[in-house]
Parts: C-alpha cells; sequence; structure tokens
C-alpha cells in the first residue's frame, strides 16, 4: 500500500488531535514530550488501520483513512503510552 499526501496529512491531524485529547482526559504530561505521544498515536492509528484490520465505522473516511477507526487506536495507544510509561501529573499551586 502506498501512502497518498492526502492519508498523510489525515493521519497526522488525528495524532495531533488525539494526542491533545489524551492528554485533557488524563490530565498528566506525556514522556517525551508531545513528540512522545503524537508517535505513539500514529503507531495507535496505524495498528488499528493495517495491522488489526478493524473497522468500526467504514463509511466515515476521508481520503481512504477510516476517521472514527483511527481516532480511536490513536486514542488507546496515546492513553497506555501515558499511563505505562508513567507522565509527571499536573499539579495546581495555590
Amino acid at each position: 500500500m502506498t501512502l497518498t499526501l492526502t492519508q498523510l496529512i489525515v493521519y497526522i491531524v488525528i495524532a495531533v488531535i488525539s494526542t491533545y485529547l489524551a492528554a485533557m482526559m488524563i490530565r498528566t504530561r506525556y514522556p517525551f514530550g508531545f513528540a512522545g505521544a503524537f508517535i505513539a498515536a500514529l503507531v495507535g492509528e496505524w495498528l488499528m488501520i493495517n495491522v488489526l484490520h478493524i473497522l468500526l465505522a467504514p463509511e466515515i473516511s476521508y481520503g481512504g483513512v477510516p476517521i472514527l477507526t483511527a481516532i480511536v487506536g490513536a486514542l488507546i495507544l496515546a492513553l497506555l503510552w501515558a499511563v505505562v510509561a508513567g507522565g509527571r501529573r499536573h499539579r495546581r499551586w495555590v
């Protein structure tokens, strides 16, 4: 399978959005920063779509990329990355 420019842009946008959402869900800092979580989200998308071949809603796609499946895969791996690698918690100073 060859990756087109449209697919690459969709993968990157979904990874950025999923990384931000995962950070807001668990309120931690990522190990290796945003770049580490971004790479984990890209790998999560790729695993969900190309390796596991799980399609949650194939009719919702753009450029041949199933959007909902990519978001779920990216969120799962970004959340696991933050939990397993042990990011620091945000503290609120009063």
